[in-house]
């Protein structure tokens, strides 16, 4: 009878889901009980604890029970694969902790819809490390389908899920919709928006190179008046995740959001990367709300805080966007520190836009922290080269109406080149719009580096234009300390009709103040002698006709053309 006893219990704990483990000698009879399931639920209400095959099933447990005022530990002491949505409520739980147990451990699916899904769930951590200690990011989450299912996503903030974490995580997704993304920050049938949610050290990449995301992080908030906000993203990798075929963004903050963090990420790209199509790239792209921060982001290189090259090639137009920004009027945003670098980019034509800030809102750029487009010293930080059409390239591009204050920015190390026939203009800071603007103390170009930024092409058929600083918007400008130094324009055009040229600063309407620069060593060698606004070289060009200009305090020197026939 005692053999048929122990016999029963055993059937009745493998029913369970636990498996008995032998630990003495034999004879002994000793056990230990461990689960046998890959998620362990614990500290939650009695029905919810024990072990479950997927995280789906440990959410509906949970979901089944009243937690209030439990702290929920969910453990992942084995790989998870979910065949459906992992879809946790909102519940009254003090806290819930997610994490692993072991080193290298995933929770993967390939579904149609978010793998993991926050539906008004707060105050949960989803946390990456070992036991949740340490710093290394021990779990992967994935989700592998190439899905353009709207809502497609490894993680989904929904429902006015709030105050949520995900750390130390590798995310990894590879759907293609523009309504979804790695995490997908959604849309709410509550009051208030999903709201103070932190995304902390991940990695977030795509599940297979062969399928890379349209939106690393996507945000689409449920109205103007209910918006997703108070969100922060910081110290996270980006990389490897832009599409060969199509157009990418990096952090894409769409509809109805407002007032995010957005500090220390890195942006890169590991290895050699090849367009196969026309198509844009962004890093951070914001098109909705007011009072961002935008602080000490890593643009470019092939590792973090800007490390190695990006190199790009592909006979395509790939348009590039550092950090774009068009909000509404209300509390300024700041743009602050952020660092874009060490790019090798080629095509056959595209734009480049470092800093772009447009709309209503108002925007302090660089005023606590400067911000650098290539690098302050030294040559070919970043690298722009076009094989057959003209390309624009702009270090900062202000159209705001409201007021901006670009102060302490950097432009250098900046070389462009295109095919002999044809022209890459490049302006350090260009400011159009009717928003009341101050440039001041920026550096375009280097007081040390012999031609910190350079148009190479020959340009032999179109004008080629380097401008330092270039508005021609409307409102009041002041242009002040700022330095312009080191630039070149490599055009050799023969013809006196292409105005191919190179200005320090340039201003064409609106009411300008220009004081206290410093305009030096700008260079080029066409045949342009224009003796107007178009002349070849010019240290400040000031054409507005509004009243009320004033230039003075300004110091110019050694500007030359080269050119040697009349």
């Amino acid at each position: 009878m005692k053999k048929i006893r122990i016999f029963f219990i055993f059937l009745l704990l493998s029913a369970a889901g636990v498996q008995a483990q032998h630990t003495g000698g034999i004879g002994r009879g000793d056990f230990k009980l461990t689960y046998a399931y890959p998620v362990i639920v614990s500290n939650a209400h009695a029905g919810s604890n024990g072990g479950y095959t997927s995280l789906k099933l440990a959410f509906d447990a949970i979901n089944a029970q009243n937690q209030t005022g439990f702290n929920i530990t969910v453990n992942i002491d084995n790989n998870s694969t979910e065949t459906a949505s992992a879809v946790l409520n909102a519940g009254l739980w003090t806290t819930l902790s997610i994490y692993p147990t072991a080193t290298g451990l995933t929770i993967s699916g390939n579904l149609a819809a978010p793998l993991i899904d926050l539906n008004g769930a707060d105050n949960v951590t989803i946390d990456g490390r070992v036991n949740a200690t340490g710093s290394a990011n021990d779990l992967t989450i994935t989700n592998t389908s190439t899905s353009t299912t709207s809502g497609t996503s490894t993680i989904r903030f929904i429902n006015d899920a709030s105050r949520n974490k995900v750390k130390y995580c590798t995310l990894k997704g590879s759907s293609t919709t523009s309504t979804g993304g790695i995490l997908f920050f959604s849309t709410t049938t509550g009051t208030t928006g999903n709201n103070g949610n932190t995304i902390d050290n991940n990695n977030l990449t795509c599940a297979a190179d062969a399928n890379r995301i349209y939106s690393a992080i996507y945000s689409y908030g449920q109205s103007v008046t209910i918006e997703n906000s108070g969100d922060t993203i910081r110290n996270n990798n980006f990389y490897n995740y832009c599409n060969r075929n199509g157009s990418s963004l990096g952090i894409n903050l769409f509809a109805n959001t407002t007032n995010w963090t957005i500090t220390a990420n890195s942006f890169y790209e590991t290895a050699s990367f090849v367009s196969t199509a026309s198509s844009n790239y962004y890093f951070i792209y914001i098109i909705a709300g007011n009072h961002y921060s935008i602080t000490s982001n890593y643009i470019g290189g092939s590792g973090p805080v800007g490390s190695g090259t990006w190199t790009k090639t592909g006979n395509f137009s790939n348009w590039l966007y550092g950090i774009f920004l068009n909000t509404t009027s209300g509390t300024a945003s700041e743009i602050q520190g952020n660092v874009i670098r060490n790019f090798s980019w080629t095509g056959t034509s595209g734009w480049f836009y470092g800093i772009r800030a447009e709309g209503a809102g108002s925007v302090n750029i660089g005023t606590s922290a400067g911000n650098t487009i290539g690098a302050g010293s030294g040559n070919d930080s970043f690298v722009w080269t076009a094989t057959s059409n003209y390309d624009n390239i702009y270090g900062f591009y202000f159209s705001n109406t409201g007021t901006i204050v670009s102060e302490n920015n950097i432009v250098g190390a900046f070389s462009a080149n295109n095919a002999t026939a044809n022209a890459t203009c490049i302006y350090g800071i260009y400011k159009t719009g009717s928003g009341t603007t101050t440039i001041s103390a920026n550096t375009i170009g280097s007081t040390s580096t012999s031609s910190s930024i350079q148009s190479i092409s020959a340009s032999t058929a179109s004008a080629q234009t380097i401008y330092g600083i270039y508005s021609s918007g409307s409102g009041s400008v002041s242009i002040s300390n700022n330095t312009v130094s080191k630039l070149t324009n490599g055009s050799t055009n023969t013809s006196i009709t292409d105005y191919g040229l190179i200005n320090g600063i340039t201003t064409t309407s609106g009411i300008n103040t220009i004081s206290d620069n410093t305009v030096r060593d700008l260079t080029i060698g066409n045949a342009n002698y224009s003796t107007d606004y178009r002349a070849t070289v010019t240290g400040i060009c000031q054409t507005s006709t509004t009243a009320g200009q004033t230039v003075s305090g300004n110091i110019i020197y050694n500007l030359s053309n080269t050119f040697t026939t009349p």
